[in-house]
């Protein structure tokens, strides 16, 4: 830091070979944080003691007839004293210099900034109080908007030219959330899973696009896709004032209806869609078909590549009632797709 240097003069008249009052220079004005060089003016061969409050700062360095103080960030009037002893012994009365410590560092709207995603933050402070200010870090521009995790520097010049330097600390949000690539599926009815929140707060709230929400939630059930229109559907998760969000397309379905999965068939044994045949798993010669219960309960798992279709039993064999039941198809054709999950319905 530059150092100042102020004056402390000391007017004294012998006295019986001893001191009179010191008289000071005029009282001045300092900027918290600063460090400032004081001189006092005395008797050849005097020394010289200082005092001054805690609160205000420290003295650092001394010279005997000069001093270093490191003023404090507490913005107030204090008193700098000092007395001579002469060589003689005398000791002088204390004498006091009025220390005004002014300065303005910048004051956050945030105590921490999160990055939400992909994009960056605006930092705002009392820019009003100052009468110029830059970033040390050329990246953020002169508004303030970060892009990076880190620590910045703010360095401000306030109305009494305190030149002083402010901190803020941009941190990456904790919340992630991703849809997925977008996907076509050829079912009437489906699950959605947000993805990546494995890591997310417990205290993430999750909004879908359809109405849904909750604190925990991470899936929506849509019931009533059109597959011969292209579907938008987004999530959007906030936690501690930061927000992401992620958008899916899910595409029209272009396979020929003969190759959509049927949502009901009747086991009644008229010869006439008495199984489930799902023929788009021609195309899947490793794909695995579940069944389960409203209870969860698995109640048919199919050979791989579903060669012997689901003719609505158990596996001890058993006619299962007329019910909704839940699929998961799991196509295994080494690609990123996921599987294919819906009801199917037993109608007899």
């Amino acid at each position: 830091m530059n150092k100042k240097r102020h004056i402390l003069s000391l007017i004294a008249t012998v006295v019986a070979f001893c001191l009179a009052l010191p008289v000071f220079a005029q009282d001045v004005k300092v900027c918290i944080g600063s460090r400032v060089m004081y001189a006092a003016n005395g008797f050849i061969n005097s020394t010289f003691e200082y005092s001054l409050e805690p609160e205000a700062g420290i003295i650092i360095q001394t010279h005997n007839d000069s001093i270093i103080v490191e003023w404090g960030n507490v913005k107030g009037i204090y008193q700098l004293g000092v007395r001579e002893i002469s060589a003689a012994g005398c000791v002088g009365d204390w004498a006091y210099l009025n220390v005004e410590v002014v300065g303005e560092y910048a004051q956050f709207t945030q105590a921490v900034y999160n990055l939400c995603g992909t994009g960056g933050v605006l930092v705002d402070f009392n820019k009003n109080d100052f009468i110029a200010y830059s970033w040390a870090d050329p990246s953020v521009s002169q508004d303030g908007y970060i892009t990076t995790p880190g620590i910045y520097e703010l360095i401000t010049i306030d109305q009494n030219y305190c030149r002083l330097s402010s901190f803020i600390e941009v941190v990456q949000s904790p919340i992630n959330i991703s849809l997925g690539a977008d996907t076509m599926i050829c079912t009437p009815g489906f699950t959605l899973y947000a993805l990546n929140t494995q890591d997310n707060p417990a205290e993430t709230v999750y909004t879908w696009s359809t109405g849904e929400s909750g604190e925990y939630l991470t899936q929506i059930t849509v019931d009533d896709h059109d597959m011969d229109e292209n579907a938008i559907y987004w999530v959007r998760a906030e936690y501690d004032g930061c927000v992401v969000t992620d958008t899916i397309t899910v595409l029209a379905c272009i396979i020929p209806e003969e190759y959509r999965i049927p949502n009901t068939f009747t086991p009644n044994d008229d010869g006439e869609n008495d199984v489930w045949n799902i023929y788009m798993l021609l195309d899947y010669p490793d794909c695995i078909v579940e069944v389960f219960d409203r209870w969860g309960r698995k109640v048919f798992n199919s050979t791989r590549g579903y060669t012997v279709p689901w003719d609505g039993r158990d596996a001890t064999g058993r006619y299962l009632p007329m019910e909704t039941y839940y699929y998961i198809i799991h196509l295994n054709d080494n690609s990123t797709q996921e599987p294919i999950i819906g009801t199917i319905t037993i109608i007899r």
